[in-house]
């Protein structure tokens, strides 16, 4: 049984960061500029570039590395960075491609979210789309010299989205137990050997994916249990559970 963490313990899972730039107001990552940027902006109807509170149906995309401890104990501090930025560069561009934005960077997990803060009402098939380019991506290159592989959890719901924080300082955070989800059950492709879960409430919602029924498991505070859903063929998770090692 999976336990839901408490609302207020999400702001970890997603922080978009506001800061002042020369040319106005952006919402970056680091110095990255996230995609779409302009439009995001203009949609929002404020001078100060601030965007609206909004409740609103969303896909999660939650992406941790496999391995990710025993590469920094291997490769040490300056090399899993120049790792990390790469493996990053590569998820942040393919994510917004396909109409996505990555809220969260912990550690070498990334957070990203469809339909907010711009609707689009193909979200769960965006977030599916992106899930599987980025794990052929991480199959076929390497980053920074590195092999490596990855493990995707999605999950479509309600989530609230707005400003928070204080002190001349706030950030963009998604909340809900739909965040909360993706995150948690991230842990389980593990458990099933598989890249790709995703759960009954994204699986429903897509078209000709490919996918399969692997079981379900319980969360707190649900009736009934929540089915999970993995590619019939999952090659990524073959790759994602073998040895990782250095590119020759």
């Amino acid at each position: 049984m999976v336990d839901l963490i408490p609302i207020k313990k999400l702001y970890q899972y997603a922080s978009l960061q506001r800061q002042d730039m020369p040319e106005g107001r952006h919402y970056v990552y680091g110095e990255q500029k996230l995609p779409s940027v302009t439009t995001v902006l203009s949609a929002t109807k404020k001078d100060k570039g601030a965007l609206d509170p909004v409740e609103r149906q969303a896909t999660v995309l939650f992406v941790d590395l496999v391995g990710f401890t025993k590469l920094t104990e291997a490769k040490g501090p300056k090399a899993t960075v120049d790792i990390l930025n790469a493996y990053f560069d590569a998820a942040t561009e393919i994510i917004g491609q396909h109409n996505g934005v990555v809220t969260q960077y912990q550690g070498d997990a990334i957070l990203a979210i469809f339909n907010v803060p711009l609707e689009n009402k193909d979200h769960p098939q965006h977030a599916f789309d992106a899930s599987i380019e980025f794990l052929k991506t991480v199959g076929e290159k390497t980053f920074a010299g590195e092999r490596l592989a990855t493990r995707i959890s999605l999950n479509s719901g309600p989530i609230i989205a707005g400003n928070v924080g204080g002190g001349g300082r706030q950030s963009y955070t998604v909340h809900g137990d739909t965040v909360n989800l993706a995150a948690r059950l991230e842990s389980l492709n593990k458990e099933h050997g598989t890249s790709l879960l995703v759960l009954q409430s994204t699986s429903e919602l897509l078209k000709n994916s490919g996918l399969r029924k692997i079981g379900e498991t319980e969360i707190r505070g649900l009736r009934k249990p929540i089915g999970l859903y993995a590619l019939m063929e999952d090659w990524f998770g073959l790759c994602a559970f073998a040895d990782v090692r250095p590119a020759e």
